[in-house]
């Protein structure tokens, strides 16, 4: 009754007891149900009040079904994922080294199985930015993957891209020589990826579409417009193959061109600024503008694609006037 209709931590006491009574009537199997049942109401809980409770159910669950099992690796999962959005990072790993373990006596060190839960494991260290962990881990699931699917698969194509935006995440907090590596790593495991789907999908596909927009959304936030540009312009001239020279799809792109022209002060920037300005206007003033809802939603720092190019330009007149202040 507590748990349906009050605050759930009240109901903490009166559960240990109701647990305590269980488990001396019936063993430790019979307190599962009700571990259950409270966990599962237990969303807006303080993960302090919800651990010793979870570490309870992965107690029971090793005793009634043995450390070597599904249910075991499953909760060890489960309780990992909750350290890993709560900091605790050694616990979640240790959690989720011990999940890789059972599913490798239950399933092979070269299963589907294993690979998915060392893909988590990369993920929760790349979370919580611990990024020497994160690339042993990467490695890891790329070679489980080789060996699993075949050195040109799509899964192993995948698995560089994301190792490729890790990469790219993780040398924004770095010292220069070591960002200069982080980005040569992420350019290297991006081009293999990137490869493979083209080998496997063609060069104008979604999937090679979605793959550069994924890195260049990554070089981006990264402040790496240069590495950036050659992915924008192939996108941008697929895209106009595929939708025509005035398509929405192609805003965001032209936006992006623009502010990276204006920001590095180059010649393309004037163009390209009044292109974007001309097919945002366009789109606003459409007689059914069905596209104002996509426009808002465009990528961005949290501004709308407008207030965007209108610093990209303020940019680019500030650094023209401070070169033909130079020049003079």
């Amino acid at each position: 009754m507590i748990c349906q209709h009050e605050d759930p931590v009240e109901a903490i006491p009166f559960l240990e007891r109701c647990l305590a009574i269980e488990e001396a009537l019936h063993g430790s199997e019979a307190t599962l149900s009700d571990l259950n049942t409270w966990i599962g109401q237990a969303g807006g809980v303080e993960f302090e009040d919800l651990e010793p409770l979870q570490l309870r159910r992965l107690a029971v669950k090793t005793e009634v079904f043995g450390e070597t099992s599904n249910q075991v690796a499953a909760e060890c999962q489960a309780l990992a994922q909750r350290y890993g959005s709560n900091v605790p990072y050694r616990k979640a790993r240790a959690l989720l080294e011990r999940s890789i373990a059972i599913k490798e006596k239950l399933h092979g060190a070269d299963s589907v199985e294993v690979a998915e839960a060392v893909d988590l494991l990369a993920e929760t260290s790349a979370r919580l930015e611990k990024w020497k962990d994160v690339e042993a881990d990467l490695q890891r699931s790329l070679e489980l993957k080789e060996k699993i699917f075949g050195a040109r698969s799509e899964q192993v194509a995948r698995s560089l891209l994301a190792a490729a935006i890790v990469y790219a995440n993780a040398s924004k907090l770095q010292q220069s020589g070591t960002r200069h590596e982080r980005i040569r790593k992420a350019v290297s495991a991006f081009d293999s990826g990137l490869n493979l789907l083209e080998e496997r999908f063609g060069p104008d596909s979604f999937e090679v579409q979605n793959a550069l927009e994924a890195m260049i959304r990554a070089y981006v936030e990264c402040r790496e417009f240069r590495r950036a540009e050659p992915l924008l312009k192939r996108l941008l001239a697929i895209r106009e193959k595929a939708y025509g020279n005035d398509a929405p799809a192609l805003l965001w792109i032209l936006t992006e061109l623009a502010k990276g022209y204006a920001e590095e002060s180059v010649d393309e920037a004037e163009p390209m600024l009044e292109r974007s300005f001309a097919m945002l206007r366009m789109l606003l003033d459409a007689k059914k503008p069905i596209f104002r809802p996509g426009i808002a939603n465009l990528p961005g720092n949290g501004d709308g694609v407008l207030e965007q190019l209108v610093r990209a330009s303020d940019r680019f007149r500030s650094n023209l006037r401070k070169r033909w202040g130079a020049a003079g």
